[in-house]
């Protein structure tokens, strides 16, 4: 088969452009410091690429979310602690003022005392986390008590038992969702009737205080007494909530390092799968480049430039 100046012209310059695209291809995965930039590189790495980011993006939804739960859960157990705190001391005031040792104007000073505390409670009741009352459920607009201690009826729903029971949950894993809120009924309790006529208008918290408090203030210590066992099963009722939202604190804490490290792991995965070996490509790059210096320089000698070479 004759081989024309043509054919070696052609060939050589197909050579030298397969030789220059492997160069710009090392160069671009270093430049880009991935190897994958369209589906056809390879299909099966693109794929398990998009799923990993796709993970990724879903860890840090979750990770947003765990520490949105743990900010309000903090909030929360704060609160219950200072609720705890002060219903102990009322207790303890309780105590005092049935004893039947003190002087009158010593129970009254303890009366005073107690309803103070009573006005605090009150107020924590109605505290908030980032402008949202946190012990009403959905309805994070509006107070759960009014001054009195009785529960704010736009603030609660009435329509099944008659008390809020709206739990505010996070999704922090997949099908996972965590309830990071204690609905008032569970704090203060359901409402009695301190009237005597068949309606319901006091959280029984506050009517167990002010039951104590008419006693005191009759100088009736028989029934001062008789309030010590429902003030006893009220602080039960506080310190297992309190426990349970310890508990949710530890847990979510557990959660949180837990998707830190799935996130750490889905990352280096993900590095592994695409990113450039810059090491492995710096070599590459170097070798093709000196590929394709010598073909170049053996392509001037073996194809001659013009007629007068022919002649020579």
């Amino acid at each position: 088969m004759r081989i024309t100046n043509s054919m070696m012209i052609m060939r050589t310059m197909r050579d030298q452009n397969t030789n220059l695209s492997k160069m710009s291809k090392w160069n671009h995965d270093l430049s880009s410091l991935t190897n994958l930039h369209r589906p056809s590189d390879d299909p099966i790495r693109v794929a398990r690429t998009l799923r990993l980011e796709s993970d990724i993006n879903m860890s840090l939804e979750y990770k947003e979310n765990i520490q949105a739960a743990k900010s309000w859960l903090e909030k929360t157990e704060t609160t219950m602690n200072e609720i705890t705190s002060v219903y102990q001391r009322i207790r303890e005031l309780a105590v005092q003022g049935a004893n039947g040792i003190l002087k009158q104007e010593d129970t009254q000073k303890v009366a005073e005392e107690i309803k103070e505390l009573k006005n605090h409670l009150i107020q924590v009741g109605n505290d908030t986390y980032m402008g949202r009352q946190i012990f009403t459920g959905f309805k994070t607009d509006k107070k759960l008590l009014n001054e009195n201690g009785s529960y704010n009826t736009p603030a609660i729903d009435l329509s099944a038992t008659g008390l809020p029971s709206e739990l505010i949950e996070y999704k922090v894993g997949d099908s996972q969702t965590l309830s990071v809120n204690i609905t008032g009924e569970r704090i203060f309790g359901a409402e009695v009737d301190t009237n005597a006529d068949g309606n319901p208008d006091m959280p029984k918290l506050f009517a167990d205080i002010d039951k104590l408090l008419a006693a005191l203030d009759a100088g009736d210590n028989e029934a001062a007494s008789s309030s010590l066992e429902d003030m006893d099963n009220q602080l039960k009722t506080l310190l297992q909530v309190r426990g349970e939202v310890g508990a949710k604190v530890n847990m979510i804490d557990i959660m949180s390092e837990r998707i830190t490290d799935v996130g750490i792991n889905l990352k280096e995965l993900l590095s592994k799968t695409k990113d450039t070996d810059v090491a492995e490509t710096q070599i590459q790059l170097i070798t093709a480049e000196a590929v394709y210096k010598a073909s170049l320089s053996v392509t001037a000698r073996i194809i001659q430039p013009t007629l007068v070479d022919f002649l020579r």
